[in-house]
Parts: structure tokens; sequence; C-alpha cells
């Protein structure tokens, strides 16, 4: 599908009345550029475009509507008309802010609709195209590319979900779960009220889940930032200490004796670990006894070679080994109820038992007991040598703070705070994320358990409605469908990442940042964070890589396309824009012209429209003494001009100076 930006016009908001067409010859112009100086309304005209296209003014305040309306004017409605192109066919939307009643209207215009339609309702195939995950995408300003490298944000991660439409796969198993629930409500019980009892379970504990979840991410994002946090504090009371010279070179072999003492904990907690992980390790008895087991499984001969021989045996005798004579039926039935008993399966799973006592059990020897006890030993030295070596490094800093740094002292309270908060969310996520328990019930933390519970109760309730089929079914189909997604987004992840450093390694040529990974938010190569330019560099590397890969086309509409960046960068993105997006429309000032502009008209192939806008105000008046003969559209509080040439000239500060 092909989505392109002909045109809007706005009338009586915040942004000055002005109709901008965007077609020459009724062809859609590959590049648009909007010259606005500040405060003529380009946040405004940026959000009544996405407004328009993702109806999401109908949700808006009565407070949000009349904010639009111009200062210090007291008209009744404004109104905002988008025009876009559906795969060359026009799609219009009208927008009406009433400012008396503070509310947001809708009118839509599309072929084969049957003309004009109340509300926002583009056609179905359009619809899911212009979903507000998905606008936010191709109406593109510098907060979005904020969002995009924070990692108390998810903006990364919900652009490519959005773009490819991952959260159709979700759409998928919720429709499977509402399919199931809506069966279980047609399905009559014999009690009435168990029925209602293990439907609210079911609620109770989805509703829990959901919660946990929740907590559980919005932990994972406050863990993150605390130990960036915790390692910047880290770093400036190392550098503080070590501006004393008489500290110094005892603070750093105290911290290298603090350091290697955390990774002789973390070792020895391994190793015994991975002996408590098996039991024959423990304690002699349980050596002892599986040895024995094997034993006994040899002296029966268990497994036989032929699990069946001994049912083979039986039926060429004249009696059961019960002494009940035996007939044609009663050698009929052992015959096939033979199968049950020491199948080739239950064979397998003996032998497998048997090998592994063999050689994790008896070749072991006296490793036993022993060695753990010897491992524990290790392990409560080392923990005792790290809090030595903490206590000293703690000394050490105790030591400057006495001598009256204030700065110091502050940093090592906040260090400590922040420290307790990490413990606390990390017990938290264990919590969380622990094995479940059978002790669990329905108010623990661990989801494993919730999910446990919640399928036992499903089951509970597809029993009593008879819908344990459609039940296995469904829980068949979400598991195939988390799997999808899981899989697609981190193959998608992957690929996007390699594609974007292809591209900054020519935009960022001086500069080398590079994207590590992308997970919630776009996670940079050896640093915490960026510059604006940066910032901005990366934001319209990561989108335009994403909006080329698919097989639809959209415009990418963007609000000061230069202004942070060096002019070498300028360059770089003004040469790549048009390869990457085939209509890009951005609202521009004059600041941003140089290195920007006259590159991105060549390599568009010279296929640019100009635009300046500016209001009509005492300031402007000398403006208006020098507009062209030709291009120039006037309202009652604008003049738009159309051209390059005044386009490059015009200097607003110049004007009112």
């Amino acid at each position: 599908m092909k989505i392109e930006l002909a045109g809007w016009k706005s009338e009586g908001l915040r942004c000055p009345d002005v109709e901008i067409d965007l077609t020459n010859h009724e062809e859609i112009t590959p590049v648009s550029l909007i010259q606005m100086p500040n405060g003529t309304g380009k946040t405004t005209t940026l959000t009544m475009i996405r407004a328009s296209m993702n109806g999401e003014a109908s949700g808006w305040t009565p407070e949000k509507i009349r904010s639009l309306r111009r200062p210090a004017e007291s008209h009744s409605a404004g109104i905002f008309i988008l025009k876009l192109r559906v795969d060359e066919k026009p799609l219009t939307f009208e927008l009406k802010l009433d400012f008396d009643r503070g509310k947001a209207e809708y009118r839509t215009t599309s072929v084969g609709s049957g003309g004009i339609k109340p509300g926002w309702d583009p056609p179905p195939e359009v619809k899911r195209f212009l979903d507000s995950r998905f606008v936010q995408l191709f109406v593109f300003d510098g907060e979005f590319a904020d969002k995009l490298l924070d990692s108390n944000e998810s903006e990364a991660s919900k652009a490519i979900d959005a773009l490819f439409q991952l959260y159709l796969l979700q759409d998928i198993k919720q429709l499977a779960e509402k399919s199931w629930e809506t069966a279980t409500k047609n399905k009559s019980a014999k009690a009435e009220k168990g029925l209602s009892q293990r439907r609210n379970k079911v609620d109770k504990l989805r509703e829990r889940i959901s919660r946990v979840s929740e907590a559980r991410e919005e932990a994972v994002i406050e863990l993150e930032t605390l130990e960036t946090q915790i390692e910047l504090l880290e770093q400036k009371i190392n550098d503080q200490i070590g501006s004393e010279q008489t500290l110094r070179d005892n603070f750093e072999a105290k911290k290298r004796d603090e350091i290697n003492a955390r990774n002789r904990v973390e070792a020895s907690a391994l190793e015994v670990m991975n002996r408590i992980r098996q039991p024959h390790l423990l304690h002699e008895a349980f050596s002892d006894s599986l040895g024995e087991l094997k034993l006994q499984l040899d002296r029966l001969r268990l497994p036989a070679s032929t699990s069946s021989q001994f049912f083979n045996e039986l039926l060429e005798e004249d009696e059961c080994i019960c002494g009940r004579p035996l007939d044609s039926h009663s050698r009929e039935v052992i015959s096939k109820r033979s199968e049950l008993y020491l199948a080739e399966d239950t064979s397998g799973i003996l032998n497998a038992l048997k090998q592994d006592i063999d050689l994790q059990v008896r070749q072991v020897g006296n490793e036993t007991s022993v060695d753990l006890t010897q491992k524990i030993e290790i392990l409560e030295r080392a923990v005792s040598d790290n809090k030595l070596a903490e206590t000293a490094v703690r000394v050490l800093e105790q030591e400057l703070i006495d001598k009256g740094d204030e700065e110091l002292r502050i940093w090592v309270d906040e260090r400590k705070s922040k420290d307790e908060r990490r413990k606390k969310l990390k017990d938290l996520l264990e919590d969380i994320d622990r094995s479940a328990s059978s002790s669990d019930n329905e108010s623990t933390l661990c989801l494993a358990s919730l999910k446990k519970l919640l399928k036992s109760a499903e089951s509970d309730l597809a029993e009593i409605t008879g819908t344990l089929e459609l039940r296995a079914k469904t829980d068949i189909l979400t598991m195939i469908v988390e799997q999808a997604f899981k899989k697609a987004q981190l193959n998608l992840q992957m690929a996007i990442a390699e594609e974007c450093n292809n591209r900054l390694e020519r935009v960022l040529s001086r500069d080398p940042i590079r994207i590590e990974k992308i997970d919630r938010s776009l996670k940079l190569r050896n640093q915490e964070g960026a510059s604006v330019g940066q910032t901005l560099s990366v934001g319209y590397t990561f989108l335009t890589t994403l909006l080329s890969r698919g097989q639809h086309q959209f415009p990418l509409i963007v609000d000061s396309p230069a202004n942070p960046l060096s002019m070498e960068v300028r360059r770089e993105i003004a040469k790549l824009i048009p390869s990457l997006c085939k209509q890009f429309v951005a609202f521009t000032i004059s600041s941003e012209r140089a290195g920007f502009t006259d590159i991105l008209h060549e390599s568009s192939g010279s296929s640019t429209k100009f635009f300046t806008l500016f209001r009509l105000t005492p300031g402007t008046e000398s403006l208006m003494l020098s507009l062209p003969a030709e291009g120039v559209k006037k309202t009652s509080n604008s003049a738009l001009i159309e051209g390059k040439e005044y386009f490059d000239k015009f200097d607003l500060n110049e004007a009112e100076g």
C-alpha cells in the first residue's frame, strides 16, 4: 500500500489560515519544505496532521481542544482538512474543533464510500496503517527521537512491532482467548454457583498476572536506570578519592581487592550450587540408594532384552501364575495388555537410568559430602574476604568525608540509598522470575506459579462448561503465537540494528556512534547517552531504515529536520533521505538551510517544492513590500510564498531588525 500526503488546509486554529498543495501537475512532489519562523504554528500543524490521520481527537479533553484556538480570538470553531492519496486514490479527513462545546468532529471522504461520511472512517484496508502506533513513525519530531534512545521508554521495539504489524499476533491470541471465553459463557453448567466461582478465579488470576507483569516491567526499567546512576556515582567517588595523591594508590589497591573478592564469591557460589543440584554429591546416603537401585534392577534383569518375553512364555502355559486355568479368551486379553507393561519406551528409560547411575554416581567414589563441605568453606572464606575488602574501601571513603569533603559525602549517601533500592528491585525480580512452587497461592508474585494456576483454573472452567477440547486448542495456538512473536521480534531487531549501523558509518563518519542492540530502546555501543545531534541522526537512520524495509510506502513528516545537526551530518542526512523514503515533508526555519536544503534538492533530482509561510503582524510589514510577483497566497493572517528563490533569501530576523 502507498500512502502519500497531498496537502492540507487550516482555518481558525493557532496555526495560520493557509492551504498547502504538495502536488505538481497532479503528481506528489518527492520533497516538500515548508519554511516557518518560530512561533508560526509548526507544532499545532503537526498535531492536527497526526490527529487527522489517526482519529485521536475524538478522545481529546475540552481543555486540549480549546487550547488550539488562536489566542485573543473568540471564534467558535476551527477546521483542519487533511488530503491523502492511498494507492493513487484520494482520502480526505475533515476535523472540526468546536471550541464552545469542547468537542471534536470528523468527516471522511473516500472513493467508493458514497461521498462524505460522518466520523473518522477510513476504508478497512487503510485503517490498520493509520493506527496511532503507526502514525507516530512517519510524523516525526525530536521528542520521539529522544524516546528511541531512552532506556525508560520502549518506543524502538514498539516502532518495529508497529511497522511489521507484530501486534497482529497479539490480536490473534486475544481473539482466541475471547472465543473460548464466549464458548464458556454460552455453555450451561450443572452448578451455576460453581461455574461463577471458576470464572471469577480465572478473571482474578489474569488480572493478577497482568499487574505482576506490569510491576516486573517497571522494575526492570528502574533497575536499568539505577545501574547506570550507581555506575556514574562510583566513577565520581573514585575520581574524587583519586584526586588525593596520598590516598590514590591505597584506594586503587583496595578497590582491586574488592573486585577480586567479589569474583571469588561468585565463582565459589556457582560451584556450591552445581554440587547442590546433584543429590548424590550432597550425602553418601543418596549415592548408596541410587547404587542399590541399579543393583536390584540388574538382579531382576530389568529391563529384559525383550520386554514382552515374560508374557509370551506365559501364554504357552496351561495356568496363569495365579493358578487360574488359561482359556483362549484369557490368552487374548493377556496378549493385548502385555504392551502396557515394560514397553519399549519404558525399557529405554530404565536403561538410561542405569547408565546415568553408573556414570554419575558409582564412578564418583568418595567425592560426596566431604567435597561439598570443602567448597562451602571456600565460599565462606570468599564472603568474609569480600566483606573485609568492601569495608577497607568504605574506610578510605569515610576518611575523605571526615576531612570535610561534603560533595563526596552526598555522593556516598546517594549511592547507599540507590544500592538499597537496587537490592529491593533485584529481590522483587527474583521472586517474580523464580520457578513455580507447590506452596504458592493466588497472591504470589511468581509469574510461573500464577500462569500454572491460571492454566489449572482455565482447565477447571473448560471442564465444567464442556469446552476442554477448545481450551486445549487455544493453549496450543497461544504457544505458537508467542513463540512466533518472540522469534520475529528478535530477528527483526538484529537485522535492523545491522542495517542502521551500515548507514551510520556513512552519516556519522567522523563520529563512531553505533547501535549495540535494539531491545526496548536503542542501546548505543560503549556509551550511555548521545548529544542532540547524535540522537536526531540515529533517529533518522532508524526510522528511514524501517520505512524503507517494508513493501508499503509512507511519507516522512519531520519538524526541524536539521536544526541540531552539524554541517557535515546535515549533508549526509540530506543525501540519504530521498533514497530511503518516497515522500519527505519538513517544517524548517531559515537557520537550517545551510548545508541541508540545497543538497536535499539535488539528491531528490531537483524535485522539491519550497514554501515560505509567515504571519501578518506589524513586525512582518516590511516583508510584504518585497514579495515576488508570482506564487503568493495571502489570507487574513498569513502569507504563503511558493518558490526556491524567496525561500533561500528569507530571514525574518533581518525583516524585523
